[in-house]
């Protein structure tokens, strides 16, 4: 009986651990992704400043060509515009993900663990049962035999 606890009891703390090293992974993972999305976004943000120089030096040297210039920097400054947008929404959207996949790793090991002890207290109860009726097979014997 004490070794059967014992074992129960091992296998609690093996899946409380198995828990914690899955959380552990999956706050890793989310904190890569976050760093991910800075990255991207200063890659955009560096991308944006290289434009704004580009512009300036364009506009310095051509100056006869001013006009043409003005549309080619609001050209360039829209798209780096449009593409840093794009990589916020898709580092939010890498967010989202790893948050669900997260969310959905917790609720299964919170599942298994709620049938292990399930398990484990049917087992107990009938194991309790059997016991119980064994002696009670055992008391019926000895009246009969008295």
């Amino acid at each position: 009986m004490c070794c059967l606890l014992f074992v129960f009891c091992v296998l609690f703390v093996c899946c409380v651990l198995f828990v914690f090293c899955v959380l552990f992974v999956c706050c890793v993972l989310f904190v890569c992704c976050v760093l991910f999305a800075f990255c991207v976004l200063f890659v955009c943000c560096v991308l944006f400043v290289c434009c704004v120089l580009f512009v300036c030096c364009l506009l310095f040297v051509c100056c006869v060509l001013f006009v043409f210039c003005v549309l080619f920097v609001f050209c360039v400054l829209f798209l780096c515009c449009v593409l840093f947008v794009c990589c916020v929404l898709f580092a939010f959207c890498v967010l989202f993900v790893c948050c669900v996949l997260f969310v959905c790793c917790v609720l299964f090991v919170c599942c298994v663990l709620f049938v292990c002890c399930v398990l484990f207290l049917c087992k107990c109860v009938l194991y309790y049962y059997h016991r119980v009726t064994t002696q009670l097979q055992l008391i019926n014997t000895l009246y009969h035999i008295i």
